[in-house]
């Protein structure tokens, strides 16, 4: 998979990371420390920013794990910040006073959803622990999030630590919670990330090897979390997760591009075609892992007559929701169309794909034949944070593409 290993180096360009205590010449340049204040917890949920000065151009990343999300929409004016996300329909509004940036994050796909931000310049420690730092938690764990309750649900947790950071992620069913950074000391774990889209903090005390911890998301949600070695645990199949409302049955569908056309899997465009169609949103982390890999893929889909098109269900109405599927698309560099499908609900949205008994996941991808069968689908996407799940997923859709080849150059035989 070179071309996805490529892709996603390109689309997480390095910036170097710079401790030094003197100021750059530009008053906001130089490295973050943010916090999303979680006031209702007391909790706060940090990450890095650095902002760099380019040829009097302000640029900034975001620090997660191996994860460096560059941003190139930053303003400052006077003393006013604005940081637009490059993939995400987001931005901050911060003000600066010397060593402070002080202001709100705000999610405008869910109704200028809104978060208190706070950062000072120059610290270097994600977190401060009651003991020194070990690699005592490093591993594959098994993990329930709601125990002994009706939400519960699997995951596994994979912790490595490196150069006194820990880095890692939680994969569940459905997808992964991307790349988390942080650390274990003092018999507690504690980790966070921020993407633009979401914001997540784990913490956690190991008691007779056992870790019980919460999981915090955003302001509002908040569960339970336990779990204890397994290196032997599985998740459920992702191709045996989503089922047709009937096999047998070709699909269609009709709905609106970012153009306002009506657009249909049965036009001229995709007629005779094997086709991908990845259900999706722009507001979705994981669905943007996805599309990446796709991306990764253009140049042999197109040249094997594969088309794509992508369902995307969002939060907000077609004309608020079409700017940011267009940054999504021109941000990945997406050649195939997306169209508005409807609301994100996943029950309403089902109806708007009834050949679907249930839309499990964002995202979900449907390999589907030239005669409109469904030879595949695969529920929800693991992401390159977690690494070999990553590489081995990669390699099998892959592998899937190939077959959804092959099996179309069958069918238009007969």
């Amino acid at each position: 998979m070179q071309k996805v290993t490529l892709f996603f180096c390109l689309i997480v360009v390095c910036f170097g990371c710079g401790t030094s205590s003197k100021k750059a010449v530009n008053p906001v340049a130089g490295l973050w420390r943010v916090e999303l204040d979680i006031t209702e917890e007391n909790k706060s949920i940090p990450f890095f920013l650095e902002i760099i000065e380019e040829q009097s151009a302000l640029k900034a990343a975001i620090w997660n794990g191996h994860e460096r999300i560059v941003h190139d929409d930053v303003r400052l004016v006077g003393d006013s910040l604005f940081l637009e996300s490059p993939y995400f329909n987001s931005s901050f509004l911060l003000k600066h006073d010397k060593n402070i940036l002080e202001g709100i994050w705000v999610d405008h796909s869910r109704g200028d959803y809104q978060v208190p931000v706070k950062a000072k310049y120059n610290l270097s420690e994600r977190f401060r622990f009651k003991g020194p730092m070990v690699s005592d938690a490093d591993g594959k764990w098994e993990v329930r999030f709601s125990p002994n309750s009706d939400d519960e649900y699997k995951a596994i947790g994979l912790f490595e630590t490196d150069e006194n950071s820990m880095k890692g992620t939680f994969i569940t069913e459905t997808g992964d919670y991307r790349f988390l950074d942080g650390g274990f000391g003092g018999d507690q774990l504690k980790l966070s990330t921020f993407d633009g889209s979401h914001a997540f903090l784990f913490e956690a005390d190991l008691v007779n090897d056992t870790l019980r911890g919460w999981f915090w998301s955003g302001k509002h949600w908040k569960e339970p979390f336990v779990a204890w070695r397994n290196d032997s645990i599985n998740l459920a199949d992702p191709y045996a997760m989503t089922a047709l409302t009937n096999p047998d049955e070709p699909i269609s569908f009709s709905f609106k591009d970012m153009d306002g056309q009506m657009v249909s899997i049965d036009d001229e465009e995709f007629r005779n075609k094997p086709v991908l169609v990845q259900i999706m949103g722009s507001w979705c982390p994981n669905c943007m892992d996805e599309a990446a890999f796709l991306a990764a893929q253009q140049d042999y889909l197109e040249e094997a007559g594969v088309k794509v098109i992508g369902l995307s269900f969002e939060r907000l109405e077609y004309e608020e929701a079409r700017g940011p599927l267009l940054k999504l698309q021109g941000s990945l560099n997406l050649n195939y169309p997306i169209l508005y499908a409807g609301k994100a609900n996943k029950k309403e949205a089902t109806k708007s794909v009834p050949w679907l008994k249930e839309i499990k996941s964002y995202p979900t991808l449907l390999f589907v034949l030239p005669n409109r069968k469904v030879f595949r689908i695969h529920t929800g996407f693991y992401g390159p944070g977690t690494g070999p799940y990553f590489e081995k997923q990669s390699t099998e859709m892959f592998d899937d593409i190939r077959k959804l080849i092959e099996l179309s150059k069958t069918q238009a035989t007969l």
